[in-house]
């Protein structure tokens, strides 16, 4: 994070006018933090691998998408740091956030209390007294007392349906069956031949499909010995992204100390690390140098 920042400061730097943010022209606090990013020569991805966010979270704040955020108290973080990376005074982006939020109950009472809304008040008060409101409570605390008694009595029946499977257990009586000595030559194997194909019949098809598709794959990449196209490492935070040539996304994740993720798909392969101090990396089977292809600690090569 320190060599991201000191990057990030030459680049703004760099820029004229950049510590006033009414040179944007923007209003919100989205479209001044876009602006200013882009003024600054910034990508989402750049901006996401500073801020260790995902580019889908600083792409809904630049939208003001609160949807796709967490908790409000992490949004007002992310803004305060995106501001100071964009070196712009938090203050009015989080005004204007405050500004856009729904008020509280709270807030509209302190603000608009007015003697017909105490005349309302003390109405409520009359229509629904104490007495009437602990009444309900006790109706209440009596329903969930009986209602979690008679959960309790339904526990007791499944033993008896557990018994059942185990009287019609004993249906070994067929032995008794082959005591005669008579018929032992023509039923025997016809006996041992039919259950044989129903029990492999109804075994078989089961795990067949789910538990024989993918060692087939690596059974076969074993016996060829072809390594993964690419194979990624982590030993710390970093936010990863790999497509195909259709522009299908193979990994698009953030990476904890530890991950390891094995990659094959249609050629070419565009490989997106947003922090490259904490992955390594292998095509083909050979150590992979990162350094040439890292710009701002994130790194993007593509595989042909």
């Amino acid at each position: 994070m320190t060599e991201q920042g000191l990057i990030f400061n030459e680049r703004l730097a760099a820029q004229s006018g950049v510590d006033s943010i009414q040179e944007t022209g923007a209003s919100g606090y989205g479209a001044r933090l876009t602006a200013q990013r882009e003024r600054a020569g910034l990508s989402v991805t750049d901006v996401a691998a500073t801020l260790r966010l995902h580019p889908n979270q600083v792409r809904a704040i630049e939208q003001e998408d609160l949807g796709r955020l967490p908790a409000l108290a992490y949004v007002r973080g992310f803004i305060r740091s995106y501001a100071r990376v964009l070196r712009l005074d938090p203050t009015p982006l989080l005004s204007d956030l405050n500004a856009k939020l729904a008020p509280t109950p709270d807030s509209v009472v302190d603000g608009m209390a007015t003697d017909i809304a105490a005349a309302h008040a003390a109405g409520r008060e009359r229509m629904f007294p104490r007495w009437a409101i602990g009444t309900a409570l006790i109706i209440l605390i009596a329903l969930a007392v009986i209602g979690w008694q008679t959960t309790l009595q339904p526990a007791a029946e499944p033993p008896q349906v557990v018994v059942v499977p185990a009287s019609a257990s004993p249906v070994p009586a067929p032995a008794p069956m082959s005591a005669p000595v008579s018929l032992p030559d023509t039923t025997a194997p016809a006996v041992t031949s039919e259950p044989g194909p129903a029990s492999a019949a109804v075994i078989e098809p089961v795990p067949t499909p789910a538990d024989t598709a993918e060692p087939t794959v690596a059974s076969s990449r074993m016996a060829s010995g072809a390594p993964p196209t690419v194979l990624l490492r982590f030993d710390g935070g970093s936010w990863a992204e790999v497509t195909d040539r259709n522009g299908k996304i193979l990994l698009s994740q953030l990476n904890s100390a530890g991950a390891e993720h094995a990659l094959d798909g249609e050629l070419p392969l565009t490989v997106v690390i947003g922090d490259a101090n904490f992955a390594s990396v292998e095509v083909r089977g050979a150590a992979f140098n990162l350094q040439p292809f890292t710009r701002n600690n994130v790194a993007r090569f593509t595989i042909k």
